[in-house]
């Protein structure tokens, strides 16, 4: 699989959820300020609510501008079969079943597909990445997931 192609697939994803957060923060902006919303006692809280989602979705896009521009900054090292942060991880499980993963500093959860596979970014905070980080090309490992015990082959890694 192409890294680079992922990596501008990456940036254009977060590039398009970057827009879309910062429509929604201008309407939550606009919604707690509007005259309609200012309450004329304690209990009409519409205002105050309104202000608590404006402030989500501006801290939402805070989080997408800064992952966006640890993408941005990435340089694609040589391919190496050890995990580290920037790996395209492809893992196999018990049935056979593939899934690639790309393991960033950020942007976890981000889903992008390329040939009609989806390549999900993960963290070393999550249980998975922090498994990963470390292990090489063709090492088997098991996590236990929901009680569920599910064993892994790293089948490539670049």
């Amino acid at each position: 699989m192409d890294k680079q192609k992922v990596l501008t697939l990456i940036i254009a994803q977060l590039q398009a959820d970057i827009a879309i957060a910062a429509q929604a923060v201008e309407v939550a902006r606009d919604t707690a300020t509007h005259k309609d919303c200012l309450g004329s006692s304690k209990y009409e809280t519409m205002g105050t609510e309104a202000s608590y989602l404006a402030q989500g979705q501006g801290i939402r896009l805070l989080e997408l501008e800064r992952a966006l521009a640890y993408f941005k900054q990435l340089t694609l090292e040589q391919p190496s079969t050890t995990i580290v942060l920037s790996s395209l991880i492809a893992l196999t499980d018990e049935q056979g079943k593939q899934q690639y993963l790309w393991l960033a500093a950020d942007a976890g959860g981000l889903k992008v597909q390329l040939d009609f596979q989806t390549i999900t970014v993960i963290t070393p905070q999550a249980p998975l990445g922090r498994v990963l980080l470390g292990k090489t090309e063709g090492e088997d490992f098991d996590i236990k997931v929901a009680g569920t015990t599910i064993f892994y082959e790293i089948s490539a890694v670049a």
